[in-house]
């Protein structure tokens, strides 16, 4: 792929995950399908918890939800590409040189790959009632 495409793909999970922070944000305090809602006031270094509390069993109860586990999904791949993709053009311009390139590229494709697959092992478990 061009550079300039995978350059637009990051400017665009850039924006995706500004969306998807958004979301995620107000799943734990707005939006969350529990009594349980989350809201913090920060006051200075501080914050005050108010409304709520995270317990273990409201995460889960937001984890189990087919919906918000296909947006963790999608977070999580936007997420992934950005950082990696983001790792592999600092380094490849420390790095210069074709072959340096090619080594970059497929060093951080694979541990991309692994954390991928590990953060969907994890929403997967607990969508089906694990953890």
């Amino acid at each position: 792929m061009r550079e300039s495409k995978l350059m637009f793909l990051q400017y665009l999970t850039g924006l995706l995950i500004l969306i998807f922070g958004t979301f995620h944000f107000l799943l734990l305090s707005y939006l969350a399908p529990t009594t349980n809602k989350v809201l913090y006031l920060y006051l200075g270094n501080t914050h005050q918890l108010i409304g709520g509390t995270l317990y273990y069993s409201t995460v889960k109860e937001i984890y189990t939800t087919l919906l918000w586990g296909a947006m963790f999904e999608a977070f999580l791949t936007v997420l992934v590409y950005h950082a990696f993709n983001g790792f592999r053009v600092i380094l490849s311009e420390q790095f210069q040189g074709p072959r340096a390139e090619k080594i970059i590229t497929y060093t951080m494709l694979v541990i991309a790959l692994i954390i991928f697959i590990y953060g969907s092992r994890t929403i997967v478990v607990l969508l089906t009632g694990g953890g």
